[in-house]
């Protein structure tokens, strides 16, 4: 039989739960192999995922990106809590990930925007230049 009273809320088949202790923090993911070892599937911030899908998509340029930014700094906190709190939090590597990519996207858009504006002024300025070296046939 599998020894399982080392892993938070696991019990025998069959047995009736009768308090559960707040001490432990509770195995969101465990499955016993063929060996009888029990694996304990460790938690990933759901925010440290969303952070890296908006750094890598642009789905409303600018706005995704900014979510992005704000997605990983809360969960690169709230991982920090947790594991503060000694809950083994994963997901930090996803939300770093997001962070750099979308500010690196962030930047890019910026540059593309004000490339554009600058190019838009250049072309009114070089249209009025024109229009008083030679004026407009009637």
């Amino acid at each position: 039989m599998n020894d399982l009273t080392h892993v938070p809320y696991a019990r025998p088949a069959g047995t009736m739960v009768t308090g559960i202790s707040t001490q432990h923090t509770p195995v969101l993911a465990a499955s016993v192999n063929p060996a009888g070892n029990v694996q304990v599937h460790k938690r990933t911030d759901g925010f440290a995922v969303a952070s890296a899908i908006c750094g890598f998509t642009a789905i409303v340029p600018l706005v995704s990106q900014v979510i992005g930014l704000a997605f990983g700094t809360l969960s690169l906190a709230r991982i920090r809590r947790a594991r503060r709190a000694g809950i083994e939090l994963g997901g930090a590597k996803w939300a770093l990930t997001g962070i750099v990519s979308s500010a690196f996207t962030l930047i890019c858009w910026v540059g593309i925007f004000v490339a554009i504006s600058l190019i838009g002024s250049s072309l009114s300025h070089s249209v009025e230049s024109l229009n008083t070296l030679m004026p407009p046939t009637p």
